[in-house]
């Protein structure tokens, strides 16, 4: 008799990137294994556990995320959502959900490439930080009326795209809390709050298995600090 293993999923020890994808198997009650990478206290940063096993694995492209279920062994953190999007039914359903879901991934991973992109080996990062925080309302502004009176992305439907969303926003809100208290963004704390509350996400997050924090590595300037 043949033994089903459980899909894995590999990444660092931090949110990251793989936050979205943990979210999303634990929504759909997914039993998979969280094999965690471990990086190093400074000043070497020693990532070997990774490396060490980086070209055993059968990947394609070798990097963190990746996922593997049996013969299918992904990296790209987008690839693997929009796999398990497809595998299950949580994408468009009509092609105006689908141009809505494909908006939102876009902007959810631009919003959270701006914030992570400050904080990784940047000279600079109390002046960009200054700068970001002034603009960050005017990034806010377009996704709360994107979402407008919809409880999701597409509307109704909860879609991978509202993963990767709630981790931009929520990454942000950590970094700004101040950002997230005025009126206007009313409509974001709502999303945010509507999706720590479906009923398999609120389990894991109050489980002990889910970690707020570290969000980047022990490398960036801010948010690679352990609970």
């Amino acid at each position: 008799m043949d033994v089903i293993m459980a899909p894995v999923v590999g990444y660092w020890n931090i949110r990251g990137f793989a936050s979205p994808i943990r979210n999303l198997l634990h929504y759909k009650e997914v039993e998979f294994e969280d094999k965690v990478y471990t990086i190093g206290p400074a000043p070497e940063y020693n990532i070997s556990g990774w490396t060490s096993v980086k070209p055993t694995l059968g990947l394609d492209f070798p990097n963190l995320p990746y996922y593997i279920d049996g013969d299918v062994k992904l990296s790209q953190s987008l690839t693997i959502l929009r796999y398990l999007g497809r595998k299950y039914n949580l994408v468009g359903e009509t092609e105006d959900e689908t141009l809505r879901v494909e908006l939102a991934e876009q902007q959810a991973v631009d919003l959270r490439h701006g914030l992570m992109i400050m904080l990784y080996f940047n000279p600079n990062f109390e002046k960009d930080k200054e700068e970001y925080l002034k603009k960050l309302p005017s990034l806010i502004e377009p996704i709360a009326k994107f979402l407008g009176p919809n409880s999701w992305v597409a509307g109704d439907k909860l879609t991978y795209a509202d993963f990767i969303l709630y981790d931009a926003l929520d990454f942000n809100r950590m970094f700004s809390p101040e950002t997230f208290q005025s009126a206007g963004a009313e409509i974001v704390n709502n999303f945010l709050t509507r999706f720590e509350n479906i009923p398999q996400i609120k389990a894991y997050m109050t489980s002990g298995k889910y970690k707020k924090l570290p969000i980047v590595a022990p490398v960036a300037e801010w948010g690679g600090q352990s609970e």
